[in-house]
């Protein structure tokens, strides 16, 4: 068991009940005997307050446990806004133990671009159909879509899931890639070892690469990226 003596703690700025809530937060722990603290090397967990768009902002800032307190929609995050306080309270009590899920990097140019715990996503930016060249394991797939995006187990409910994609079990070592509103249905939804290596390109001057629904680059006509597992997984605190 790992103690928590000591947190980040991490709010959406543009919220202002996220800010109310963060401040409950960190009354709560300097009461049960916690400092929030600003450095990592003096910090034992990350505590986010908001939403899953704000764990996923923060994922790889830190190299933290995380706890996560969210809202009603949120999926990824352990707590909400009307139970956290019974679950920090055992952490705080007891100690903690961790679930690692698995993350995918991105590729361009020989460089990693960044980790996704939900889903890299290549999308149109002027709402029209993009072409997509993707290569799955030497076998080379072309069709029209508003998009593909590569899916963790993790992301699997969420933009993967409503867009045809399977739902995972949130360990498998899998993954999936899925294209979003495919042109005639020209592409099903593949899901992959998470050994497998993708590799994907357009020729469209309005496509984006869209990191977790945070991070967003403009691609250029004909630039490629590869997908495959990262080296790196984020460690949630079980509650």
């Amino acid at each position: 068991m790992r103690q928590l003596k000591s947190a980040i703690l991490i709010y959406n700025p543009t919220k202002p009940h996220a800010k109310a809530l963060a401040g409950e937060v960190r009354r709560f722990l300097t009461t049960h005997g916690a400092r929030v603290v600003r450095e990592e090397k003096s910090a034992d967990a990350l505590i986010t307050v908001s939403g899953d768009g704000t764990l996923l902002y923060h994922k790889s800032r830190y190299n933290l446990p995380i706890f996560a307190i969210g809202n009603e929609n949120s999926a990824i995050c352990q707590a909400k806004a009307d139970n956290w306080k019974p679950m920090l309270s055992r952490i705080l009590q007891r100690g903690f133990t961790t679930e690692q899920r698995g993350m995918l990097s991105c590729e361009a140019g020989g460089k990693v671009v960044e980790d996704a715990l939900n889903e890299v996503v290549i999308r149109s930016r002027d709402h029209r159909v993009i072409d997509i060249l993707l290569g799955v394991n030497g076998k080379k797939f072309k069709f029209l879509a508003d998009g593909v995006l590569f899916s963790t187990p993790t992301g699997s409910t969420a933009y993967c899931y409503s867009c045809g994609g399977r739902k995972l079990p949130k360990h498998a070592r899998k993954y999936e890639a899925v294209a979003i509103a495919p042109y005639r249905r020209a592409f099903r939804p593949m899901v992959l070892k998470d050994s497998a290596i993708c590799a994907a390109s357009t020729q469209s001057r309005a496509a984006d690469l869209v990191f977790d629904g945070q991070f967003i680059h403009r691609m250029s006509p004909g630039s490629k990226i590869r997908v495959f597992k990262s080296r790196r997984a984020i460690h949630l605190i079980k509650t």
